[in-house]
């Protein structure tokens, strides 16, 4: 039977814990209240190309070094987009929780939003736009939220449109909508984190509002809607 714990630290942050001391394992992750329903029209699908950007490089980690780090160990780092939620998690062996947690919140609290990055994701996020218009099930669901929704932030596109993702991709504009956004980062869960690991880790990161969040370096912190995965390792 789950035995979940979930305390709250001192900066705020909700952590949830379900033991499972029989598998070898550990899967975690940080779950940020903050989606496309959060966005303008004319901002549509700024939050997808802010998690895009979480993975393209930190003060302390290239690109590069994101993801050869993490496989280095055998793990796994990914995230996922939903309408109202973000999340950014990792799976790895049991004695990598500590790293697993370490990673994420770097890649959260420092990501450096170089420019010529963005540029580069502007392109692949086209192409993805360009897929999803090609995949029937994708377009009717985008259809069905557009038709149940019309005019509302829950009823556009997860990914946003060509037009909205070519005129959204400068930098000033991307960190213009960032620090006007009042979202929150909420939980962590993982099977297994040693005593106080959690909060030195996060740092910063809190349930307090995301302008205050921005402040220290971290504009990529959120994204969008329908699951979209964006995976950097490989198991």
């Amino acid at each position: 039977m789950s035995d979940i714990k979930v305390t709250t630290l001192a900066n705020g942050l909700r952590v949830a814990v379900d033991p499972m001391p029989e598998v070898e394992s550990a899967s975690l992750g940080i779950w940020v209240a903050c989606g496309t329903r959060h966005e303008s029209a004319e901002l549509n699908g700024m939050a997808h190309m802010l998690e895009h950007m979480a993975f393209k490089g930190t003060r302390t980690r290239s690109a590069r070094a994101i993801a050869e780090e993490i496989e280095n160990v055998g793990g796994s780092l990914n995230a996922y987009t939903g309408r109202e939620i973000t999340a950014y998690h990792a799976s790895v062996l049991k004695e990598d929780v500590a790293l697993g947690v370490e990673m994420i919140s770097d890649i959260l609290r420092n990501s450096v939003f170089d420019p010529d990055e963005l540029q580069r994701e502007r392109g692949v996020i086209l192409q993805e736009i360009g897929q999803a218009l090609d995949t029937p099930d994708d377009v009717i669901f985008d259809q069905f939220q557009e038709t149940a929704l019309p005019g509302q932030p829950l009823g556009r596109p997860v990914l946003g449109t060509a037009a909205s993702v070519e005129a959204a991709s400068s930098v000033p504009s991307t960190k213009r909508w960032l620090c006007s956004r009042p979202c929150s980062t909420t939980t962590i869960t993982t099977p297994a984190l040693p005593s106080g690991r959690t909060e030195r880790s996060t740092g910063d990161i809190s349930s307090r509002p995301l302008q205050s969040l921005s402040q220290t370096g971290s504009p990529s912190a959120l994204a969008s809607a329908r699951p979209v995965s964006r995976k950097v390792s490989v198991r």
